[in-house]
């Protein structure tokens, strides 16, 4: 029963951590890009596709339950090496999904000139097609790496301060 207390716990605080972003993360791309949360949400389903979305909330999910457990074991003195490595492989997996949606997004984009002759009249909507194509490429890369590179930043760095205060005893605690 304690272990799933346990769990729910560390369910509960890690949607809380990941809505929470999620609303800081909104408020600073409308505040950059001057535009509502829905003209936001329109332009990231335009440009990034359902499955990368869905993909990258689920690892962010995941990465936050790791994140959670890892500062309770740390905290509790216990060992949390197991939710390190996992954190870190499912930050490494941000930027799995994002180079291979780049090569989709490539591979979509060549496959529409192949299927279609080229000439005046069709020109126009061959463009079209490769540049939402090339779009979805090269977007998800520009997002997928550095949330990867601060995935893993903010794991290790938590780990090491976890680490490091753990080790220096309390105000009036004997060495």
């Amino acid at each position: 029963m304690a272990n799933i207390l346990t769990i729910a716990g560390s369910g509960s605080k890690s949607v809380s951590l990941v809505l929470g972003t999620a609303v800081l993360v909104a408020a600073v791309a409308s505040a950059m890009m001057g535009l509502d949360l829905r003209e936001i949400a329109d332009w990231a389903f335009e440009v990034f596709s359902v499955t990368f979305m869905v993909i990258l909330g689920i690892i962010l999910a995941g990465f936050a339950y790791c994140l959670v457990r890892l500062i309770e074991c740390r905290k509790n003195g216990e060992n949390g090496d197991v939710w390190l490595e996992a954190a870190v492989h499912l930050a490494g997996g941000v930027a799995t999904v994002a180079l291979t949606y780049t090569l989709l997004g490539i591979s979509l984009g060549i496959g529409t000139l192949a299927g279609q002759p080229v000439n005046a009249e069709t020109v126009q909507s061959i463009i079209g097609d490769l540049t939402s194509h090339f779009s979805l490429a090269f977007m998800t890369t520009v997002i997928g790496l550095p949330v990867s590179a601060a995935l893993r930043a903010v794991i290790h760095i938590t780990d090491t301060y976890l680490k490091s205060t753990s080790a220096i005893p309390e105000i009036g605690e004997q060495s």
